[in-house]
């Protein structure tokens, strides 16, 4: 595990390399405590042998085998090892499924973590621990499958295609949904009467999507409100149930996402991307920064900008 200080906050996990560069999955047995960090990858904890605890945003979560916890990228968390035991740490990046309708919206259901048990979710939880666990399988066992290019090749495959990754990412598109299925509706229970409840959660994705596409433009509470016909007050509450968060930091957290990314692949200046990014100042686009990442855009610029 590979942690950088960022001079006294927590500390960045720098979870992938060019041999792993979208998954990798830790089989972990070390009793030491691993100290505050965060990473730009999701995480799925599931421990196999003795409880584990896990603090995250300063809430902790007790998990007792084959529990399972999600936690969300770019949130600080902790854990607390017992003397003895065997886990399985799952990290994947999701910006390969970014692209795919309704994915944000699913990630800001779970923000900043869900703790899924037999007890809580006892409809998914079996069908949940299997695909994690074949997600770990997927992993340890590579699948692999050989053609041949050309018909006089037949009887001699010359190319090899690994579908474990693939393979990792269907399973995880399968748990995605069936949390965005089960959690939203328990969320959003007494928010949403049951006739209206489709056509609310249909039409606030369709604004989350927007939002995503637009988010460094102007957007106001007012203009949003006004396109998903609701009045701004009766959007504001029910934004929140959507989606966690109020629109605000919606917003917000979004326009930082993709300034994280031009500050990791672009040599813009800092004031550059904060109009790039929506912010017509760049004193509080790094106030805004550092309420999301805890460190400024320059500190975050020197521990993941890629080589160019």
């Amino acid at each position: 595990m590979n942690l950088e200080n960022l001079d006294g906050y927590g500390f960045h996990e720098m979870v992938f390399d060019s041999t792993n560069p979208h998954i990798i999955i830790h089989y972990n047995t070390q009793t030491n405590d691993t100290p505050t960090h965060w990473h730009t990858p999701m995480e799925i904890l599931m421990p196999i042998e003795n409880n584990y605890t896990a603090y995250v945003n300063n809430r902790e979560y007790e998990l007792k085998p084959y529990d399972i916890l999600f936690v969300t990228p770019n949130v600080y968390h902790s854990y607390k090892s017992p003397a003895s035991g065997i886990r399985y740490f799952v990290m994947i990046d999701l910006s390969v499924l970014k692209d795919i309708f309704g994915i944000n919206q699913i990630v800001s259901l779970i923000n900043p973590a869900l703790l899924m048990t037999e007890e809580t979710f006892p409809e998914i939880y079996p069908r949940i621990r299997e695909l994690v666990l074949g997600i770990c399988d997927a992993y340890r066992t590579p699948d692999t499958v050989y053609y041949a290019t050309s018909a006089s090749n037949k009887g001699n495959p010359d190319m090899v295609i690994n579908l474990s990754e693939s393979t990792i990412y269907a399973k995880l598109m399968e748990i995605l949904v069936m949390i965005a299925h089960t959690y939203n509706n328990t969320r959003n229970s007494n928010a949403f009467a049951r006739n209206k409840q489709q056509e609310y959660l249909n039409r606030f994705t369709m604004i989350c999507n927007y939002i995503d596409t637009h988010c460094t433009e102007n957007l106001s509470l007012e203009d949003i409100s006004s396109l998903a016909n609701f009045s701004k007050y009766h959007f504001s509450r029910l934004f929140k149930e959507f989606t966690g968060e109020s629109f605000y930091k919606y917003v917000n957290r979004k326009r930082i996402e993709y300034a994280s990314t031009l500050l990791s692949t672009q040599n813009m200046t800092v004031t550059d991307i904060a109009i790039a990014s929506g912010y017509s100042s760049t004193s509080i686009f790094i106030r805004m920064f550092k309420q999301f990442h805890a460190c400024t855009p320059k500190e975050f610029r020197e521990k993941n900008q890629v080589s160019r």
